[in-house]
């Protein structure tokens, strides 16, 4: 695969050298000729960074970067001569809403939709992605 829309996990990951999935996701990223972020996905790697989180024992964290920090970390990102922006043109009424099971998933099904009327694959982490895509024609592109 040459070129891909980037989910957020993956382009966090990518990124995030302290990230768990963080190589699969570097080399699957430096193997693309081209990889996309749309407003969405910029939006949900800006919130990772600067909101505060909890670690494995349960103890709060404050956010891994300030907001300076993660704009200027993604500024970085979108400068990459393999980026390329793509808009969120796609009417959330074209968005398909097989297996869509609540309000945590409008963002992923919203994605699919963009991926496919971009002719694009949507690279992802979340396995559990894999029943919300068509079978037919199938856009989205699990990294293994």
């Amino acid at each position: 695969m040459s070129k891909a829309l980037l989910d957020a996990n993956p382009l966090i990951a990518a990124f995030d050298e302290s990230h768990t999935d963080h190589r699969r996701a570097r080399e699957f990223v430096a193997a693309l000729q081209q990889f996309c972020t749309s407003p969405q996905v910029q939006g949900a790697f800006l919130r990772f960074f600067t909101r505060p989180w909890t670690d494995a024992s349960g103890q709060r964290r404050p956010p891994r970067m300030t907001t300076g920090q993660a704009m200027g970390q993604l500024r970085a990102i979108l400068a990459l001569p393999q980026h390329r922006f793509l808009a969120d043109d796609v009417s959330f009424d074209k968005v398909s809403m097989r297996s869509l099971s609540g309000f945590k998933r409008w963002n992923d099904a919203y994605l699919i939709a963009l991926a496919r009327h971009h002719r694009l694959k949507l690279a992802t982490l979340e396995r559990k992605l894999d029943n919300m895509d068509d079978e037919k024609s199938p856009v989205l592109q699990v990294i293994g």
